[in-house]
């Protein structure tokens, strides 16, 4: 599986606390006015957006539509994804649509953003992440915001001191410890984006904050490896079968701490239908 896809599930799984934040503090609109819009237009085949509110707008005070993708790398079809969007959308409601793309990745996005054609005029904007003040999310009272943090502009400043008051802030914002495991575990996939893991781990140690699902999934991380070397040492059957336990471990373990199971599926390489074959064997659903 792509690896991107970890991080675009993390998103869509925080997609309504990320979304309505973003469109206060990066877009100005007033959080009396958004409203809820469904985001699934039925055609032959049935689309359904990243994020999609009612609000109005900052710059003219006109309610207008508000559609957000979250995108984790540069896709080069966005231009025609969101043109195709705007349309449905704009048929379905009769009110004017502003799309925007939340890049989340590092570097510039470098598709398209604007079309000129004989007939249309059409382009979206877009908010990349890694060039906001990594502040104005780090204080946020939800830490679905404060995650984002880790893929926010540093501005120089030591990433060790950065990560630290990202920690902190999580630690103080969630008194729930199993819900502080799961952002800590979000926040660390999310890492791999700027390649700031090791950092993580190590200022956990550093900051003595138990978190028992990071070993589960660090040692998954190197079962491919244990395969390889097993097999060389002729044990391959001890080793399968080790692996396999250590898998339902971390199934129970992350369920138990509250993760979706499409992420634990994910995470462990089982199909969505073996998670939960897991967990009724283990009478937790």
């Amino acid at each position: 599986m792509n690896q991107h896809q970890d991080y675009d599930k993390i998103i869509k799984e925080t997609i309504e606390k990320l979304g309505t934040p973003i469109l206060q503090k990066l877009l100005g609109i007033d959080a009396s006015s958004i409203e809820n819009i469904s985001s699934a237009v039925p055609r032959t085949i049935e689309r359904r957006a990243d994020f999609l509110k009612s609000g109005i707008d900052a710059v003219d005070f006109v309610r207008k539509l508000f559609h957000l993708e979250f995108q984790s790398e540069v896709h080069k079809k966005m231009l025609e994804r969101l043109l195709v969007y705007y349309a449905l959308f704009y048929e379905k409601y009769e009110m004017p649509v502003k799309q925007y793309v939340i890049y989340l990745g590092a570097g510039k996005w470098t598709a398209e953003t604007a079309v000129d054609l004989s007939n249309l005029r059409f382009s979206y904007e877009v908010i990349a992440i890694n060039a906001i003040d990594y502040e104005l999310f780090v204080n946020s009272d939800q830490p679905e915001e404060i995650i984002l943090s880790i893929l926010a502009n540093f501005k120089k400043e030591n990433k060790a001191e950065v990560i630290k008051k990202i920690l902190t802030s999580l630690k103080n914002k969630t008194k729930n410890k199993r819900k502080l495991q799961k952002y800590i575990m979000q926040l660390e996939i999310l890492s791999n984006l700027r390649n700031l893991q090791p950092e993580i781990t190590k200022q956990l140690s550093i900051m003595s904050i138990n978190y028992d699902i990071t070993k589960d999934l660090r040692f998954q991380q190197g079962i491919e490896q244990g395969i390889e070397q097993g097999i060389e040492q002729g044990i391959e059957q001890g080793i399968e079968q080790g692996i396999e336990q250590d898998k339902i471990n971390v199934v129970i373990n992350a369920f138990n701490n509250e993760l979706s199971i499409p992420l634990i599926s994910n995470i462990v390489s089982l199909s969505e239908q073996e998670v939960i074959a897991i967990l009724k064997n283990n009478k937790l659903i």
